[in-house]
């Protein structure tokens, strides 16, 4: 009877909060996330123009899940000469109270628990799908980009030697030389006439906690910890499986997703790897 009795219970606890996640040992109520992108354009209004995607994921207690709550796209032009702003709102109404995956959720609130930065970031990344990346097609195509693709086709460079080029761009061992190597969590990075940011807010029941991933740091890395409201700068967290998590989280095309793929990472890879190699300064 009274195993029967803690079945019963447990079942019962399971149905209420089965589905809702912790974060620091509280119940998460919502996630916001806000990616925005803005640029400054130095005329004589001191003209910002800016977009950006703005998306939260609720617990539903009816439903005992996390739905989306509200999915936006924000494009703006503001202006110091007069004060302006002009806004255009663009709501994504289908996607609304859709569910989502708990865990996905629960991944994203996982990667963001790492409380100190991780070096052996080797262990976080998926090498097949780096892999499937890292081709000499996308190897060529990253030099064009960097306008020093000419370099594999000029007299003095063989076949046999850009193949040992492409051969070594490709090695696990250099990757991982370039995963403990790129990444600088010492400092917190500014830059004023340009703005490209993911914000991530995670509110409990207790509490609340902002992440922030920013450019110029590659794919976002490091992120920083907000949360300690008494700090100037945030507490860098170096951590891949955030990227990770937060990609298969948030929906296609949403602004800056890109940026933090793995994609963008064998990209960023590659170039590092130019550089390396004395192609690219």
């Amino acid at each position: 009877m009274k195993n029967t009795l803690t079945l019963i219970l447990t079942i019962l606890s399971y149905s209420v909060f089965g589905q809702q996640l912790q974060f620091n040992e509280q119940l998460v109520d919502t996630i916001f996330i806000k990616s925005h992108r803005s640029v400054y354009q130095f005329d004589e209004k001191g003209t910002t123009k800016g977009k950006a995607d703005i998306i939260s994921f609720t617990y539903d207690i009816n439903q005992n899940q996390y739905v989306i709550d509200q999915f936006y796209r924000d494009q703006y032009e503001r202006t110091i000469r007069p004060d302006t702003i002009k806004l255009e709102s663009k709501v994504y109404k289908s996607e609304i109270d859709k569910e989502i995956d708990v865990d996905k959720i629960k991944s994203l609130l996982t990667s963001l628990s790492t409380t100190v930065s991780n070096r052996n970031l080797f262990t976080q990344v998926d090498t097949i799908e780096l892999k499937g990346f890292l081709t000499e097609k996308q190897i060529r195509k990253v030099a064009k980009w960097d306008d020093i693709d000419w370099k594999f086709k000029r007299r003095y460079s063989t076949k046999e030697e850009n193949k040992e080029f492409f051969k070594g761009c490709k090695s696990m061992d250099t990757l991982k030389i370039y995963l403990s190597k790129r990444f600088d969590s010492s400092g917190y990075v500014m830059v004023t006439d340009y703005s490209n940011t993911i914000n991530i807010w995670i509110s409990t029941n207790k509490a609340e906690y902002r992440f922030e991933g920013k450019y110029p740091n590659p794919v976002k890395q490091p992120w920083y910890n907000h949360s300690d409201t008494s700090q100037t700068f945030g507490q860098p967290i170096l951590n891949l499986k955030i990227n990770q998590s937060l990609s298969e989280l948030l929906p296609k095309d949403f602004l800056l997703k890109e940026t933090i793929s793995n994609e963008a990472l064998v990209n960023d890879y590659i170039t590092w790897y130019f550089e390396r190699r004395e192609m690219k300064y």
